[in-house]
């Protein structure tokens, strides 16, 4: 991996959200409920590209007011226009170096073939670039592929939050898992 170029992977790049291209797409992955789930805490509903569209243009607009947010969108190297997801490290208290982590990727089959080299990315992102301490993430615990791939790219189960989340008929844990940027320069030898 081209470790000049913080933005790209071996297969993926991290690149800036366009509202209005990257909408159609992400409209179309919200009529999947697990998607939908992930992308908002409010109850789930199909979104029209336009909502989708003005959705992300507030995100990145008070990413640049703020400064405690950072948005990309996650696209094959090979493709300009091949979204296959976002990345979002959100709620960041620079004083703590700590930041909220969400990635949202269109579809199952995306999340399982590009969700470690995104971890990737991110972290090396977050810890070299952002200079940040302190990642974590929430994931639902019926969600074992992605608490799988988290522990494998160095986060540890934090906390649970006991039956936080409703899904297919029953209450289920949010599993809070977190890493320390000093635990991931050991994880790639680095410290």
């Amino acid at each position: 991996m081209d470790q000049t170029n913080i933005f790209e992977g071996e297969r993926i790049r991290l690149t800036e959200i366009n509202p209005k291209e990257d909408a159609e797409k992400e409209s179309q992955w919200m009529h999947s409920i697990e998607y939908a789930r992930f992308r908002t805490e409010n109850p789930v509903r199909p979104m029209s590209v336009s909502e989708v569209s003005k959705d992300l243009e507030e995100k990145l607009k008070e990413s640049d007011q703020e400064r405690s947010s950072f948005y990309y969108a996650i696209r094959l190297k090979t493709g300009e226009k091949d979204l296959l997801g976002f990345l979002h490290i959100i709620d960041i208290e620079w004083p703590n170096g700590q930041g909220l982590l969400q990635v949202l990727m269109g579809t199952e089959e995306i999340n399982k073939e590009y969700l470690a080299e995104t971890l990737s990315l991110t972290l090396r992102y977050a810890f070299d670039e952002l200079n940040l301490y302190h990642i974590f993430c929430e994931i639902p615990s019926y969600d074992i592929d992605a608490i799988k791939a988290f522990e494998k790219a160095g986060f540890v189960q934090e906390a649970c939050l006991r039956e936080m989340v409703y899904h297919a008929g029953k209450y289920h844990d949010r599993i809070i898992l977190g890493i320390v940027g000093e635990e991931w320069r050991h994880k790639k030898g680095l410290s």
